[in-house]
């Protein structure tokens, strides 16, 4: 057993494979701080992923991958939660069953590296798979007036709330609603636990500005 654990550990530590391991400890870390309500989905958002692809103008190469491989609609960091995941396994394979062969030498580094793209791109490709029905399911639902909940109070969920981060769950008469919130600059009291009030719609971040409002 304790044999098996440190091949285990030797085969994810190796390159290509060593790549994604880091990836998929990035976001495991990732969600784990923002399950304690230490961040938020715009702590690792591009801007990009959560657009519609009418909206994608600008003509760089990232943003050119994105659209290619259908990688929009969703936040960012479930996109890069899946290429992780999915590159990871591939990799993973790769190294128990072919990279095995080679040695430490140039045609390791050379055949890993030939492996690491093949594995991104499949990894992407498959990811644009799987975010394909859920990013058509987001774009039938209707979306709601944002500016109507300007004045509501809501309740913030995470440590903190900066200029930069910052959640908020507001009590719309359903299954409740998960708001993206920001203070001011120098409003740095605000913690988890404290009501708000959402005072101003900031559309193009699709954020709320708030203020505080007394526990009393």
């Amino acid at each position: 057993m304790h044999e098996s654990f440190l091949v285990f550990i030797t085969k994810i530590s190796l390159y290509p494979t060593v790549v994604f391991t880091g990836l998929v400890m990035f976001v495991t870390l990732y969600w784990l701080v923002s399950l304690l309500g230490m961040a938020d989905m715009d702590t690792v958002d591009t801007g990009e992923s959560g657009a519609d692809a009418s909206n994608l103008t600008s003509t760089g190469f990232f943003t050119g991958i994105m659209l290619k491989f259908g990688l929009y609609g969703v936040p960012f960091i479930i996109i890069l939660s899946l290429i992780s995941l999915i590159g990871w396994l591939l990799s993973y394979l790769y190294t128990s069953f072919l990279h095995q062969h080679f040695d430490s030498g140039l045609l390791y580094y050379v055949f890993g590296t030939g492996a690491l793209i093949f594995v991104l791109v499949v990894s992407m490709w498959l990811t644009g798979l799987i975010i394909s029905p859920i990013r058509k399911n987001i774009a039938n639902i209707p979306k709601r007036n944002a500016s109507s909940h300007v004045g509501k109070i809501a309740i913030v969920r995470t440590l903190t709330v900066t200029s930069k981060h910052g959640e908020a769950a507001l009590n719309d008469g359903g299954a409740g609603l998960i708001l993206k919130i920001r203070a001011d600059v120098d409003d740095n009291l605000l913690k988890k636990g404290d009501k708000v009030m959402l005072v101003e719609y900031l559309d193009n971040t699709n954020t709320y500005r708030v203020t505080a409002v007394s526990n009393q």
